[in-house]
């Protein structure tokens, strides 16, 4: 992937330059400072992981596309047997192996976990700190949304990705496709989107993001998923943060 981003019309995934993608930027503009919608994003994927089946096992869950995040991991930890990262950038995955390197956490990762476990509630005995749970569960692997293997996991996760790495409607439903696909008959897929958003700058650097609506979404996704739903969350006449205006947080069952 890669190319200098400047055909016309809608440009596809290889049209970006992801391998100078700036991962710490993106963390601080988009989590320097936790919003009220990460929280309530947090509140809903916490919510479906909790009833994903099995619900008195263990998971294998795969979080695509995590890029400079750990609240997907949050997220699905306590449930989790094993915790996969599916992230395709190089920078990024540099930066969630070195962030799961450190002992401690920043301030708003505090904030996140915090969150998780007041949504997970007192009966998992969650601890302060998850990083050594998160270390010893997590591998971080770099690989394409277009690559990942079928029916390999119990539940997947996606915040953000599949409509923010191309301009293109139809790599959007292939990536889609390939997320659905990565789950086992039956398991859980929980995915958030941005909305209204025009695409966003990291570090000076333009990337895509397509502008979707709840329709859309579950349009795609009745094609791999039973029991589709799409919530909208924060959805706003302005920008939350440069780049969109709020989410829509989509569940379902793989086919």
């Amino acid at each position: 992937m890669g190319g200098n981003g400047e055909a016309s019309g809608p440009q596809g995934n290889a049209d970006f330059q992801w391998a100078k993608f700036d991962s710490e930027a993106y963390f601080q503009h988009y989590y320097g400072e936790p919003h009220p919608d990460d929280d309530l994003v947090i509140r809903v994927a916490v919510e479906t992981l909790k009833g994903a089946a099995p619900v008195a096992g263990d998971l294998d869950v795969v979080d695509v596309g995590t890029g400079p995040n750990l609240i997907p991991f949050f997220c699905a930890l306590p449930r989790a047997r094993r915790l996969t990262a599916w992230e395709y950038a190089e920078t990024n995955v540099a930066w969630l192996k070195a962030e799961l390197a450190r002992d401690d956490l920043r301030p708003q990762w505090e904030h996140f976990w915090g969150v998780t476990r007041e949504a997970y509630g007192p009966d998992y005995a969650l601890p302060e700190n998850p990083i050594p749970s998160l270390r010893s569960k997590c591998e971080v692997t770099q690989g394409s949304i277009f690559d990942l293997p079928a029916r390999t996991w119990d539940a997947a996760t996606m915040f953000f990705c599949a409509e923010s790495i191309t301009g293109v409607m139809d790599e959007f439903e292939a990536a889609c496709a390939a997320f659905a696909r990565s789950v086992r008959t039956g398991g859980t897929l929980a995915a958030a989107f941005l909305v209204r958003s025009e695409g966003y700058v990291v570090a000076d650097r333009p990337f895509p993001v397509l502008k979707l609506s709840p329709e859309t979404i579950q349009d795609v996704f009745k094609h791999h998923a039973g029991h589709v739903k799409a919530q909208m969350i924060g959805i706003v006449d302005r920008e939350i943060r440069s780049g969109y205006s709020g989410f829509i947080f989509l569940t379902g069952t793989a086919r």
